[in-house]
């Protein structure tokens, strides 16, 4: 009835970052709007490396955007890691923090088989 509720009032509930255990599996669906007026705002001050943290997000959506939690820091913190080729061709890898917001959604077992 909560979830019918939710949906028929047009409220979305965010996917809860605490939810999740190592080893689970998200996708990551956009970057968060703090990354994306940070970019801004670096290109605007002609910042070196602006918008790197924005950057990345949005290789590794384009890339790999399947990922898998690695680790709970001591704050309760959700962290994963993603290796994607940066804008020359090397290999990257970046640690990045899962918030409770909309730009993730948790895999089902039955999307990782599948896909």
């Amino acid at each position: 009835m909560f979830v019918d509720s939710i949906y028929r009032w047009g409220f979305v509930a965010l996917p809860d970052p605490n939810t999740l255990q190592i080893g689970d599996h998200i996708r990551i669906l956009g970057v968060r709007e703090a990354d994306l007026r940070q970019r801004k705002n670096e290109i605007a001050s002609n910042a070196e490396m602006p918008g790197w943290t924005a950057d990345s997000i949005e290789r590794i959506i384009a890339q790999s955007p399947v990922v898998q939690v690695s680790r709970i820091d001591d704050d309760g913190c959700v962290w994963y890691d993603a290796s994607i080729l940066g804008p020359d061709g090397t290999e990257e890898e970046h640690t990045l923090l899962i918030y409770h917001d909309d730009t993730w959604e948790i895999v089902d077992r039955e999307d990782e088989r599948a896909g």
